[in-house]
Formats: structure tokens, sequence, C-alpha cells
């Protein structure tokens, strides 16, 4: 360490301790913030083809069999409303404590079939979005907002086949088309996390605890 009033001192041994402590800290600190924010690369390459093949051909087949669903839906829509109205108005008069106000079953039985019809569309729309993103970006965050989509449309899909097609009157196969569409999205879903996709996407940016703990 020298000084700049008296530049031919030579500095105590001790002041060279010190310097050399101070910069092992800096290091020390730039290796901690590589190590919670790890830069992107700068060519990752092209995508593997289960992300954006194998997945992308699997969403697909589940896409057309939604939007059957979405076609026959709306075009029996009355048949679908009358239906699911006669069964609440049967649970009414079954077990009272546990159905929907009688006053209120007209309202549910023509607003949940045609709500859940275009729910099929919004859920369509946000992940194919997110799927593409996430190969285009490169973006393991885009990849983690598709699965998240799709458990929350997998969680819907058995309450919409009791809902609209459960009924002796609807065309038997709209159920088998129903569920096909979960079938394919978990095969889509699945491709997603396949070994060599985390291995191609940018590690993750997420908050590491430990690692700041130990930064401080």
């Amino acid at each position: 360490m020298t000084d700049p009033d008296d530049p031919d001192r030579i500095p105590t041994q001790a002041e060279l301790d010190a310097e050399d402590m101070a910069a092992i800290e800096h290091r020390s600190r730039d290796r901690d913030e590589a190590n919670l924010y790890p830069p992107r690369p700068g060519d990752p390459g092209p995508a593997p083809a289960a992300l954006s093949l194998h997945a992308r051909v699997a969403w697909w087949g589940s896409a057309i069999a939604g939007l059957i669903s979405v076609v026959y839906g709306f075009l029996n829509l009355g048949m679908i409303s009358d239906l699911l109205r006669a069964r609440l108005l049967e649970g009414v008069v079954n077990d009272p404590r546990n159905a929907s106000p009688e006053d209120q079953v007209d309202s549910l039985a023509g607003f949940f079939p045609p709500f859940m019809l275009a729910t099929i569309v919004v859920f369509l729309v946000i992940e194919y979005a997110l799927l593409v993103a996430s190969v285009t970006h490169h973006s393991r965050n885009c990849r983690n907002f598709f699965l998240a989509a799709v458990v929350i449309n997998l969680m819907c899909i058995p309450i919409g086949i009791d809902l609209l097609f459960d009924y002796p009157e609807v065309w038997s196969a709209m159920p088998v088309i129903a569920w096909l569409q979960f079938a394919l999205l978990i095969v889509a879903s699945v491709f997603t996390l396949r070994r060599n996709v985390n291995q191609w996407l940018p590690d993750s940016t997420r908050m590491r605890p430990t690692k700041m703990f130990r930064a401080r």
C-alpha cells in the first residue's frame, strides 16, 4: 500500500497482507454473486427435439381434442345447458342441503357451459404461447409456466367432463375425446421434462438462500 505523500515509502508486511486479504474478499464476493445469478449462455444451440418437436406434436394432439370439445359444446350448448339445469334441479330435490339454491339454478346452468368451453380455448392459447416461448427465448421460466398451466388445465378437465358431457343424451365419444386431451397434455409435459431439455435450458435464476448466507 503506497502513501501518496511519500511514494518512496516501503509498505509494511501488515499493510501488504491487508491488501491481499481485500483482493481475496473482492474475488470471493464476485464469485458468490456469479453463482447466485449465473450468466445466460450466448449460443445454447438448437433446442432438443423433445422440446421443439415431440412436446409440440403431443400438445397439438391435445389441442385438436380440446377444439373438438369446444365445437361440439357450442353447437349443442342449449341441450347441455338444459341437461345441467335438470341435474341441478334434481340435486335440489334429492339433496337440498348440498345443492345450489333453486333460484340460482337457471343462472348457473346458463353461465357455466359457455364459460367452461371458452376456458378451454384460453388454456390452449396460453399453453401454446409458453411452449413456443420456451424454445424461441431459451427460457426455463416459460417452460415452468407452461407446466403450471397444464397442471391447472388437467385439474379442470375432469370437472368439465362431468358438467358438460356426462349425460346419456350427449355423444358418447365426447368423454373419450376429453380424456384423450388429458392424456396428451401429460405426454407433452413429460417431454418438456426430459433430461436433455433440462440440460439445454439455462440454469434457474431463483434465489438460493444457502448461498446468500454463505456470501454474507
